[in-house]
């Protein structure tokens, strides 16, 4: 008897600490998620690790319902999807000061120079990181950059993690704005942990707080200290500096408006701002559009010319089916023009999926800073601020042919003054592959190149309406070569929205070519190489079958001999 009550009482805490179960379809973001048996396995795992501790999940919902009001209220100002505030409890378990091992700070976990990026104070006096309003503002702030490049806001939610460089290698350019999406075991793992959050607390964040505590925000605060901001509302004082710590000084500074959160129960005082939610329970995830292609339709199906503004500037963005001489007759300029306003080189190729100004770049940025990543060139930093090579070089003390070291801080607003010295912040290590130490030649390929093929163009999305014939005849090349670059055994399956190599392979475009090894030195990059050697960045990354652009010092990479 002792034996079967013991196995119904360890069966009821099993039962107890399993979570929600994890659906095989899930609305987010204006997207259809689908995910596969794995994904469910894994996430329920994460699901029900969240569950374990009833006490602990308790603790994490209250802060959730303190929290959320505030997050929504921004969230859906910034048009953030609503479902993504759950990444704070995965960040931080929305504790103010937390710190984690790579000296990220705060409610959404920034490291220093990123919060400054995205329009944070942090310094001995202010750190905005553990400001609930300053740094939710930041994280949507963050959230939407991300999302304006990749169309989609689980992507957009990865890079979180990774940072646009980083989620490179993880991301499928056939998932940019798309309106289902499968997730796998595949799926980057902070993705998968996201969705277990999602899943583990949706259902629990709306009620009241257990002890009946709310947030209410203080929005005059400037040049008084928390004290009498705390007497003025009747509030406790030790209280109201704990759900304030980004403030070390108690005084408020007056350069410019600061939230005071003043944690309260009961009636919210007059004079306070307290955010609810709606009666239904939360606020409707945002639907106002913000894409590129849907402030502009058609953006990325469109032949025609479509210029949007990016830094104040006119851009437009780049499909794998351009070249420049495509692109600049879309856009009414001669190619010199064009070329002269990106400041591209005779040599330099296009980019597919990158954005090219139709006017002439601008000296100075509204963004203050920018970090240097791993490979990025100052022309890379330019691109992305719409300045100057030679204006961010100036203000950076450098020339235009210095390399960008990576870490380095780069001034973007003003000129780095004389008397300070260079900033670096660390960045995480770059990827190491190993390449044989032997010279190589290329054999003679199997196949002949195609002949007369007229455009530079490497992969064609399918449209509509598209066979193989018709998009063989648009670059002039065989149907044949396409169903043996792609490995086409039917020429009639394609589907829309595939991507189609409609360029040989770089084993049929080097015949009779010789290979050397080049070793990576410091200050290298893919574009500076694929200068020095004639090549481009895409035939060096095939040439080496790299799926990451990063190097590393002393790593060999096979290149063309001069």
């Amino acid at each position: 008897m002792k034996k079967v009550v013991f196995l119904l009482l360890i069966s009821h805490q099993l039962v107890a600490a399993n979570g929600p179960t994890v659906p095989s379809q899930l609305e987010f973001g204006g997207m259809t998620l689908k995910l596969t048996s794995s994904a469910q396995r894994t996430i329920q795992k994460h699901v029900d690790a969240l569950h374990a501790s009833p006490r602990h999940h308790q603790i994490a919902v209250d802060r959730a319902r303190l929290y959320f009001p505030i997050i929504e209220r921004i969230f859906a100002e910034e048009r953030v999807p609503d479902a993504i505030k759950y990444l704070a409890i995965q960040e931080s378990s929305l504790i103010s000061d937390a710190v984690s091992s790579a000296n990220a700070v705060g409610y959404w976990q920034f490291k220093d120079f990123t919060a400054r990026e995205m329009g944070l104070r942090v310094d001995r006096r202010i750190d905005e990181r553990k400001n609930i309003v300053s740094a939710s503002k930041g994280a949507a702030k963050y959230l939407n950059q991300n999302n304006f490049y990749y169309k989609n806001w689980i992507y957009a939610v990865m890079a979180y993690n990774t940072g646009r460089g980083g989620a490179k290698k993880h991301l499928d350019h056939s998932n940019f704005g798309v309106r289902k999406m499968t997730i796998s075991d595949k799926t980057h793992w902070y993705v998968l942990k996201f969705l277990a959050h999602y899943i583990a607390f949706r259902g629990e964040v709306d009620g009241p707080h257990s002890e009946g505590w709310q947030l209410a925000e203080f929005n005059q605060g400037e040049n008084r200290d928390l004290n009498g901001i705390a007497r003025e509302f009747d509030a406790d004082t030790e209280k109201v500096k704990e759900y304030n710590k980004w403030l070390s000084s108690n005084k408020i500074p007056t350069e410019k408006a600061y939230t005071v959160i003043i944690p309260v129960q009961g009636k919210i005082p007059k004079g306070l701002v307290a955010y609810s939610r709606p009666s239904h329970g939360r606020i409707k995830e945002a639907t106002s559009k913000k894409y590129p292609d849907e402030l502009i339709p058609g953006l990325n199906e469109s032949q025609n010319s479509t210029i949007i503004q990016l830094n104040g500037l006119p851009a437009i963005l780049a499909k794998p089916t351009d070249d420049i001489a495509s692109l600049s007759v879309r856009v009414g300029l001669s190619e010199k023009q064009f070329r002269k306003y990106n400041e591209l080189k005779e040599a330099d190729e296009l980019i597919s999926g990158e954005f090219y100004y139709t006017k002439k770049k601008k000296s100075k940025s509204r963004i203050k800073i920018h970090i240097t990543q791993h490979n990025e060139t100052l022309w890379d930093i330019s691109q992305q601020y719409g300045l100057r090579v030679d204006k961010l070089a100036k203000m950076n003390r450098m020339s235009i042919i210095d390399d960008a070291e990576p870490g380095r801080v780069m001034w973007l607003a003003r000129k780095l003054p004389k008397d300070q010295e260079v900033q670096y912040h660390e960045l995480p290590a770059t990827l190491v592959k190993e390449i044989p130490d032997e010279r190589t030649t290329q054999t003679t390929p199997t196949y002949a190149p195609a002949s007369n093929q007229k455009s530079k163009v490497k992969y064609h999305t399918v449209a509509k309406g598209e066979s193989l014939t018709i998009i063989a005849d648009k670059y002039d090349i065989s149907v044949k070569d396409i169903q043996r670059w792609n490995e086409l055994e039917n020429p009639d399956d394609i589907n829309v929205g595939q991507n189609l190599q409609v360029k040989a392979p770089i084993s049929e475009r080097s015949n009779e070519k010789n290979f050397v090894k080049y070793t990576i030195v410091q200050g290298d990059t893919l574009y500076r190489i694929s200068r020095k050697f004639s090549m481009s960045v895409d035939d060096i990354m095939e040439l080496n079958s790299m799926s990451s652009p990063d190097l590393s010092i002393g790593q060999m990479i096979k290149v063309y001999e001069k």
